[in-house]
């Protein structure tokens, strides 16, 4: 039986829809993804019991509000429902220790759920960035990052630096309790944490979905490794 991941959808203009590099880089793992919809986050925990493994998408802007702020003048477009899905999917994939993949949006959606927070954007509120979103194409690297030797990023890859490709304004500000920070950009935006003590956690600022379908074997091997995870959860387990 292949491991069953479910992933988040984007919303927009009253459509739910999800990058086919999503599903595609899963299934060429090994896995088998199903999309989740909105307004399912009173029953997470037990969609959650339903999946071996749960990857946060990319997408749009988180709420300040759920973090105690203000919006910012340059806050993009926010979603609510997704907002409050996503944290509830991601409180309940944790509770249940299954592998998470989290994934630009994904990844400050996973250090909000934890009790973190983030810039809501980081070129007005930090000084000195480099450019986050790039002008090249989907699949290509643009900028280097630095990974932690401790750390499970490390551990797949074998490497301290890699280079990555990059679609945001926000970014995670203050790291959540039980949460460490494995990879920055040498700007000091933090691009990959994993959770302390958790059995699998991958968690990255950029797109391997789009690198990895572009033929780039590092991203390959970080969803290989994700679905291999996610074949270890056994049944009766979560």
């Amino acid at each position: 039986m292949k491991p069953v991941i479910g992933l988040t959808l984007s919303v927009e203009n009253d459509t739910s829809f999800i990058n086919w590099r999503y599903t595609k880089s899963i299934i060429e793992a090994g896995g088998l993804p199903v999309g989740i919809p909105l307004w399912v986050e009173e029953d997470a925990e037990q969609l959650v019991q339903m999946f071996d493994g749960l990857v946060l998408s990319g997408g749009g802007d988180i709420h300040p509000h759920i973090f105690g702020e203000e919006p910012h003048q340059k806050l993009g477009p926010v979603n609510s429902d997704r907002d409050r899905m996503e944290l509830a999917l991601a409180k309940a994939a944790i509770k249940q220790g299954i592998p998470i993949f989290a994934i630009c949006r994904g990844h400050q959606v996973l250090n909000v759920a934890l009790g973190g927070t983030i810039y809501q954007d980081i070129y007005s509120q930090r000084k000195d960035i480099y450019l986050h979103s790039q002008t090249a194409p989907r699949h290509e690297g643009t900028h280097f990052i630095s990974v932690s030797e401790n750390s499970l990023l490390y551990k797949l890859l074998g490497k301290d630096k890699i280079v990555v490709n990059s679609f945001h304004h926000q970014a995670i500000k203050d790291v959540a309790p039980g949460v460490k920070v494995t990879g920055k950009a040498n700007d000091g935006i933090i691009e990959a944490v994993e959770i302390k003590d958790y059995p699998f956690c991958l968690s990255v600022q950029w797109h391997p979905e789009e690198m990895g379908m572009g033929g780039d074997e590092d991203s390959k091997k970080l969803f290989a490794a994700f679905i291999e995870a996610s074949k270890k959860v056994e049944v009766g387990s979560k």
